[in-house]
């Protein structure tokens, strides 16, 4: 879900205490989140790897309500900016990319609550938007966009693993049903408060941290295109974008050891996309500064 993996690692996501909760989980919880896990594994094996990709378990308001979990999480210790440019900004580009992907996906895009922070953290180049629509950008990833329409390309992509559900698919791949209906409760086989907050914190990390896959990436790369194209943002400024991101450096693995595409990849699609994206920019309203109907 975060835009900065496959990328240097100048910070990233970083949910509070992260891992550690999940080192420090019991053991038997381990064993039984394993063969959740597992549980989803046979039912790829069954079914075949194009279903497990697209296999949740999960409705449009238990996206919902794990995003309110997890925000919330990151909320207890991150910095958060209230005002200012940048933080208007986020704003501003936030509204513009909702209404726009209202168009394409106007029942999940009308049950989400969106909002979206800004987390003083400048060794960070990152953003992510959790299931239902709460996001963050992190200011070390604004000097990387260098303007709005690339700040639009960080959130039109992270929008768009949103309202395709991809975050609520990987964890029902990884950790299975149980575990996040657990993490919605706040409750766990064990009971307790600590449970409770180890089983968020673990669910928030996960959330967060998953992998996405190429097919997924590339399918919020294309969708995220089309969303800031809408919202009157030059979607040529997505090549830009990845190529800035890319110059980073960094210790990205080769793409076929990765789950995400290259940074060339990635931005050769976007230029096969293209053509279709300008023109959805130039029939837009808002290019013009009138809003969307």
């Amino acid at each position: 879900m975060s835009i900065a993996r496959g990328c240097r690692r100048v910070g990233g996501a970083r949910p509070p205490n992260g891992a550690t909760f999940y080192r420090g989980a019991r053991a038997g919880r381990r064993r039984h989140i394993g063969q959740i896990g597992l549980t989803v594994a046979l039912i790829g094996l069954t079914t075949g790897c194009d279903a497990l990709r697209n296999f949740n378990l999960l409705t449009v308001e238990q996206d919902s309500e794990l995003g309110i979990n997890a925000y919330a999480e990151v909320r207890k210790t991150a910095v958060v900016i209230h005002s200012g440019p940048d933080y208007e900004m986020v704003q501003r580009v936030t509204t513009r990319l909702v209404e726009a992907a209202r168009h394409f996906d106007p029942k999940i895009v009308g049950e989400f609550e969106w909002e979206a922070i800004l987390i003083d953290d400048p060794e960070t180049v990152n953003a992510w938007c959790l299931p239902g629509g709460k996001m963050a950008v992190y200011t070390g990833i604004l000097p990387v966009a260098e303007t709005e329409a690339g700040l639009a390309v960080v959130m039109g992509h992270e929008i768009s693993h949103a309202t395709a559900r991809h975050g609520t698919e990987a964890l029902t791949r990884s950790m299975g049903l149980e575990f996040a209906l657990a993490m919605i409760s706040g409750t766990t086989s064990a009971g307790g408060a600590a449970g409770n907050e180890e089983v968020i914190a673990l669910g928030t990390n996960l959330l967060l941290q998953l992998p996405m896959g190429r097919g997924a990436e590339l399918e919020a790369d294309q969708k995220g295109l089309e969303v800031m194209a809408r919202a009157g943002y030059d979607p040529r400024e997505a090549t830009r974008f990845w190529e800035r991101m890319g110059a980073l450096g960094g210790d990205a693995p080769p793409e076929w050891l990765s789950t995400h595409p290259s940074h060339g990849s990635r931005i050769g699609q976007l230029e096969e996309l293209m053509p279709a994206a300008i023109a959805i920019y130039e029939r837009s309203p808002a290019r013009e500064g009138a809003p969307l109907p």
